[in-house]
């Protein structure tokens, strides 16, 4: 059996052999009539009537006296060396003077220049004929006996470059043969045989080799120009598909047949082009004629399509000790349709030499750019070889690319870039490869949920832009969440409504709405409210809503706009309706629905009603009523209905606000809301509307006040001590200007929170040892149990032991004891310390940090109204601004004032119905 398995195997690389060796043949069958280079005699030359300031008019054929004046207005002539330009006469020898100083007086010399431009085109085989070419003049270029200019290649000097053209001017001479070499085939031009009377012209593509042998007598004076193609587009062909191409269609279909069928095959131009220029109207001679053919080749046969690409071969000779080893990397770096669009999906792509149609020798070719070699001192280092090409591509637009490692930028660039070409050309061949992509994206796994969102959303906005219901209802079923934004808003420039989709009794409707809607904005319904947040929704809503009318800023159509509105608002309805889940976010959310709509007052009421059931649905979550009150009274300065629907619906919700009423999470909410404002308006938006809230509660019910206060004391504690080092100062400003001191609730509360800002903010004053032992001082890094920090460590455990010895190991114990910091420090000579003493500087530094931080706080609270503050606080007042809760209790002097500790007990006792939670405190 597994004979039979070889045989199979065998039989089917034979096929796929001979199928990459016939397609070959049929390419490189394939023949432009022209050639690299061209050169001819200008019959009916034509004088041009120089002018060279300050010479004035040049006389013809060139004399030796202008041709001295010439030189001696000319400057010399540089040549490119990478990014540098230099000037170097045993590389380049030639005078020259810029375009801009030539004049050329002769009207008639266009008409003698389109005459030369017709033969340049028939001797390069320029693809779209002399029509599609034009020549602009570079420089004037004067060559004087021994002048030269070493083999070189043209460098790109304007967009569109693809040739040099030189109009060798009559001046007798000899020498100055040019040579020209591409790949193996090579040309040598003499302009020296006609020039005492005559004029002749020379032109080759930019990337051809060219060598200017010496002159050895008289002077070679030309014109030089740049050789420019200014298509728009693609030749158009006259003919149908011929008998070569019917031919190739044929061998396409056995490629689909093979077995071991590969994705893409890449041919090797005879050209370079540079990324710019990588266009099927810029290819040169026999490039553009093959390519043109297998993109026509492909396009018949219907399930291929012909690309473009720069590929580059890395070749890295590592250096061994025997020999130098070398290791080749091929490489897909740029990718373009036929028009020039940028295809490539990654920044680079590897692909396989089993690829190429055609290999490449690099042994005999210099390359394009060389990294690396230096001399190391005992070796050299390894030598990086680059070769570039030009390719051109037939890839199977049927198979699924699953394997393209997209990212979410180049899926949208690649996607946006074939949406505008078909917009543009119409070409279904790039339609299909549009669906291609599309449906590579829905075969991929996918990390998270968010990642296959993201992805689908592009796909999404492709499916619309093709009218393609049946993709887009395949990424509604696997959507997960939200698209982003940006795919929302392209959604909506896409879409468009011949009628109305929802008619006014649909709003109140509960049900879901895809029945009244098409197929497409069926789906587009899912896409919109899939996540189930209610926040997510009305984001998607207005980002699809925005996009409707920056897509098409001419809509004028009321009907249209009317149509988009009530679509959108009856999807905001029934989600509203039907509620899914809740988050913080719908609090702000639900307030917007109602005040962005001020002035539609239909849309504002149905919304409302939508809001208020939402709003009934949750009316016991503290995760919505807590931010939700907040949001609602902060909202209360609008005017007409919207102020009208905000009460109403905080005079529903008021009983359960105050019940749910949770100090933790309005802490939370409120310090998010403050994000980003200014440093003076931080302060009493930290606090919140609490105020508002306290007053509006004792207008509604008469023992809301009270319940209110014990749920912000009750709920008090939960606070960290972050949260109440900048909430709690700025919640007490607000709160105890209104509170009704009368209430023991309101004596109790205020307590409470202002005993809790002491300890969260100050901290518990740190006790003055009264022995040597310093646990504070110990070492709890990750080599707190080595020898030498061990034996540190239970040194200070010890509460009789004042001094140790260090011995030689003083060095590693500094680092991790802060260069003994807190000690006495004994030294031999003037560096080694040999011994430590403890002393009380830790504890000095603590307190002083203490006596800082009780400072600030006791600043803060003489700052809220003292007179309501006695008020609430009463016979405790003293005490709270003496900050005895973190003093110390027993009988210990702090700062000159004696407390005994019956005094402190008795002081606690009182404080019992403030709920504390004591705990170590050393924050700065």
């Amino acid at each position: 059996m597994s004979d039979t398995s070889d045989s199979d195997d065998d039989r089917a690389a034979a096929e796929k052999a001979d199928f990459i060796n016939d397609l070959r043949h049929l390419i490189s069958g394939v023949h432009a009539s022209g050639s690299f280079a061209a050169f001819g005699i200008i019959n009916s030359f034509v004088n041009p009537g120089i002018y060279i300031d300050p010479i004035g008019i040049v006389r013809l054929p060139l004399s030796v006296e202008d041709a001295q004046a010439l030189a001696q207005t000319s400057h010399k002539a540089p040549f490119g060396k990478g990014n540098e330009t230099l000037v170097d006469e045993s590389v380049r020898k030639t005078w020259q003077i810029d375009a801009a100083n030539v004049r050329i007086l002769n009207q008639d010399w266009q008409l003698c220049l389109d005459r030369i431009l017709k033969r340049v085109a028939e001797g390069l085989g320029i693809a779209g004929g002399p029509s599609s070419i034009r020549a602009e003049l570079y420089k004037m270029l004067l060559y004087e006996k021994g002048a030269m200019f070493k083999p070189h290649q043209d460098t790109q000097k304007v967009p569109g470059m693809f040739g040099t053209l030189i109009i060798c001017l009559p001046s007798k001479h000899t020498g100055g043969a040019v040579c020209l070499r591409h790949g193996s085939k090579s040309e040598r031009f003499e302009s020296s045989g006609n020039s005492a009377f005559g004029a002749s012209y020379l032109t080759w593509y930019a990337d051809v080799v060219h060598e200017i042998e010496p002159i050895q007598t008289g002077y070679r004076w030309v014109l030089a120009y740049n050789l420019i193609n200014y298509s728009p587009g693609p030749p158009r062909s006259a003919s149908a598909l011929d008998a070569r191409i019917v031919q190739f269609t044929k061998a396409l279909t056995r490629w689909q047949d093979l077995q071991d069928e590969p994705y893409y095959l890449a041919y090797p131009l005879d050209h370079q082009y540079t990324d710019r220029d990588l266009k099927l109207a810029h290819l040169k001679g026999d490039d553009f004629y093959r390519a043109r053919h297998v993109a026509q080749s492909c396009e018949a046969h219907g399930k291929y399509y012909m690309l473009l690409g720069n590929m580059e071969m890395c070749i890295t000779n590592q250096n061994g000790e025997e020999e130098m080893e070398e290791e080749a990397v091929l490489s897909l770096d740029h990718l373009v349709d036929p028009q020039g669009f940028d295809l490539l999906i990654s920044s680079t792509r590897i692909i396989s030499t089993t690829n190429l149609l055609r290999g490449e020798s690099y042994e005999d070719r210099e390359p394009d750019a060389q990294r690396g070699g230096n001399y190391l001192g005992n070796q050299y280092a390894e030598i990086d070889q680059f070769f570039k090409d030009s390719v051109s591509v037939a890839a199977n637009k049927l198979r699924k690319r699953t394997e393209s490692n997209f990212t979410p930028y180049s899926l949208a660039h690649l996607t946006t870039r074939l949406q505008e070409f078909i917009g543009q050309a119409g070409d279904s061949s790039f339609r299909g490869l549009l669906l291609d992509v599309c449906q590579s994206v829905l075969g991929r796994d996918y990390a998270n949920a968010k990642d296959r969102d993201s992805f689908l959303g592009t796909v999404a906005v492709s499916a619309t832009f093709l009218k393609d219901s049946d993709l887009f209802n395949t990424i509604a079923s696997q959507i997960k969440g939200s698209f982003e934004k940006n795919q929302y808003s392209a959604l909506g420039g896409l879409i468009c409504f011949d009628d109305l989709s929802v008619q006014e009794n649909e709003y109140i409707s509960p049900k879901p709405l895809s029945n009244t809607t098409k197929s497409l904005n069926s789906s587009i319904n899912t896409a919109i409210t899939k996540c189930g947040k209610i926040y997510q929704i009305h984001e998607n809503v207005n980002a699809f809503r925005d996009g409707f009318f920056k897509g098409h800023p001419n809509r004028s159509d009321q009907l249209q706009v009317n149509s988009l509105k009530r679509w959108l608002d009856a999807l905001l309805y029934s989600c509203l309706y039907n509620p899914e889940q809740i988050c913080e976010q719908d609090a702000s959310t639900l307030v917007k629905i109602i005040v962005e709509r001020e002035g539609a007052p239909f849309s504002q009421h149905v919304l409302y009603q939508g809001v208020r059931v939402f709003i009934e649905h949750f009316q016991n979550n503290n995760l919505l009523i807590n931010p939700l009150v907040v949001e609602l009274l902060s909202q209360s300065n609008h005017q007409g209905l919207s102020k009208i629907y905000v009460e109403t619906l905080l005079r529903n919700i008021v009983e359960s606000a105050v019940s749910n009423f949770n100090l933790c999470q309005y802490a939370t909410y409120t310090a998010r809301l403050s994000r980003g404002q200014k440093t003076s308006a931080i302060s009493s938006r930290l606090a919140g509307p609490i105020k508002a809230f306290y007053e509006y509660s004792s207008t509604c019910k008469q023992d809301l006040p009270a319940q209110l206060l014990q749920r912000i004391q009750a709920t008090a504690s939960e606070l960290t001590a972050e949260q109440s080092n900048g909430f709690l100062i700025s919640f007490l400003s607000e709160l105890i200007p209104v509170a009704d001191t009368s209430f023991n609730e309101a004596q109790s509360c205020i307590c409470s929170l202002v005993a809790l800002y002491i300890i969260h903010t100050v901290g518990h004053e740190p006790k003055k040892p009264t022995n040597w032992t310093r646990l504070d001082e110990m070492c709890t890094c990750s080599h707190a149990y080595d020898d030498d920090c061990s034996k540190m460590n239970t040194f200070l455990k010890d509460p009789e032991a004042s001094y140790r010895a260090l011995g030689d190991v003083n060095y590693y114990l500094q680092s991790h004891f802060q260069n003994f910091k807190y000690f006495d420090v004994e030294k031999k000579q003037t560096w080694k310390i040999v011994g430590v003493t403890k002393t009380n500087k830790w504890w000095e530094e603590q307190h002083q940090k203490w006596q800082s931080r009780a400072e600030k706080v006791l600043g803060a609270i003489k700052e809220l109204s003292q007179d309501r503050l006695k008020d609430c606080l009463r016979d405790e007042y003293d005490s709270v601004m003496d900050l005895r809760i973190v003093k110390i209790v027993d009988d210990t002097v702090v700062d000159g004032a004696i407390q005994s500790g019956k005094e402190g007990k008795k002081y606690l006792e009182t404080m019992t119905s403030m709920p504390q939670k004591r705990r170590r405190e050393n924050s700065e």
